[in-house]
């Protein structure tokens, strides 16, 4: 029996043939704008304007409309199967049809808010085009892991010599700058994305990842110095966690360095990490470990966000009005402005009622066990524990990256269960055909 050539098809690239690279380019070309776009962000977070998030927008609508626009010229769709995408591009139609309903308490702030997050939905969009093969999800984990290294180095580099300027050049308008934030929860929270994909690569590539050992305790450093509470906790559980994952790796399959390099790296991460924290120095962050009353105050947002939510379950107050409507719900009288309840969670109830917290909730508690699987997403769940006590989801610079872990889970989980390649059954001749068996 005679055979015919078989070219192995797989789901993420088609016919494995040279005539298809020239696909590629596109996608990539999509995936460096999206990532200027998030480092442009992260990069002004703290011009107080709005011009700064609105151009953001911009380049993602921008974005999501050329990629639409070709698409509908291909015939053909990139979206994810199942309902998790869905919710996500849900989120900001809720806050449309609270304006659209009248339910909500200020339609500017709504408006605004879902401008936001309609933007960070498109942020998940574009990551199903410029994330579908291993190798493009590697290169933007890279530059994303050289942003935020770069971003803690500029955060020791000005902790104590800024005098709240960034870059040493302009004025914050706080006495303290933390990279190119005001806020070192903030700050904070974006290394906690961050600083898995470090520690992983360092843990699954031995030796050749040996500046991901370093960049893993910079930005380890750099949290202790910002004197974040909340941060320094969860970068210690993230390194404790990596180092389980890495020993259940070593057991269970291979790693690119052999048993006795890959041990020596799940010990040098945390020793370079201690070494940065003894020059940085721990008394700020144990100063404030010692004191509470900020943690009280946040507690009275939070019932009272609850109380909001009891209220108004199914409609809320409207998307971003949690400032309008806390005083009428206010515990005691503040001596500042409540600009958010320190509990993203229990914003979203207030806000958008139980409907838009499930809208939020549900696709980034699904991508947990895909975070579990790759440990270098493990930073989305610490953003998430780090939601009940802070609000990171408001602030773009530090949500859109979330958005983007997002997405490059449920891209990796899809890869996964289409990983097997579909290879075309042989042709027969007629002659063989005709044999017998």
């Amino acid at each position: 029996m005679t055979t015919l050539p078989v070219k192995p098809i797989r789901e993420e690239g088609g016919v494995e043939s040279p005539h298809g690279a020239p696909s590629l380019r596109k996608p990539a070309v999509f995936g460096v704008c999206l990532f200027v776009l998030l480092a442009y962000c992260t990069s002004v977070a703290f011009v107080p304007q709005a011009w700064s998030t609105q151009c953001f927008q911009i380049g993602i609508f921008a974005l999501v409309g050329v990629s639409l626009l070709l698409d509908i010229r291909r015939k053909r769709t990139r979206l994810l199967p199942g309902p998790m995408p869905w919710l996500i591009y849900a989120i900001p139609l809720w806050g449309v049809l609270q304006i659209v309903a009248g339910t909500t308490a200020s339609s500017f702030e709504t408006r605004e808010a879902t401008l936001r997050w309609g933007a960070l939905a498109g942020v998940f969009f574009l990551m199903q085009m410029v994330a579908r093969t291993q190798a493009a999800r590697r290169n933007f984990l890279t530059g994303f892991l050289a942003f935020g290294t770069a971003m803690a180095v500029l955060c020791l580099t000005q902790l104590f010599t800024s005098e709240g300027r960034v870059l040493w050049i302009f004025p914050s308008g706080f006495p303290d700058v933390y990279a190119t934030f005001p806020s070192y929860n903030h700050y904070a929270e974006l290394i906690e994305i961050v600083l898995p994909i470090a520690l992983w690569r360092a843990v699954r590539e031995g030796w050749r990842a040996w500046w991901c050992v370093l960049a893993g305790g910079v930005m380890y450093g750099s949290v202790i110095g910002s004197a974040s509470r909340t941060g320094a906790l969860l970068c210690t559980l993230e390194v404790l966690a990596i180092l389980i994952a890495g020993m259940i790796k070593l057991r269970k399959a291979p790693t690119a360095a052999s048993p006795g390099v890959a041990l020596a790296i799940l010990l040098l991460v945390p020793a370079i990490a201690g070494a940065f924290t003894v020059v940085v120095g721990w008394e700020r962050v144990w100063q404030r470990f010692e004191l509470n009353g900020l943690y009280g105050a946040r507690s009275e947002f939070i019932l009272a966000a609850m109380d909001m939510a009891r209220h108004r379950p199914i409609t809320g107050y409207g998307l971003g009005t949690f400032p309008e409507v806390y005083q009428r719900y206010a515990l005691h009288d503040m001596p500042f402005y409540a600009n958010h309840a320190h509990n993203d969670w229990a914003e979203f109830a207030a806000d958008g009622g139980v409907p838009f917290l499930l809208l939020v909730l549900i696709p980034f508690a699904a991508a947990v066990p895909a975070a579990i699987r790759n440990p270098w997403g493990m930073g989305l769940i610490s953003v998430m524990l780090h939601a009940c006590v802070d609000f990171p989801f408001p602030r773009a610079a530090v949500s859109c990256w979330m958005f983007a872990m997002l997405g490059l889970l449920y891209m990796a989980e899809w890869s996964r269960r289409n990983s097997k390649p579909l290879v075309m059954p042989p042709i027969r001749t007629k002659a063989a055909a005709h044999q017998p068996n």
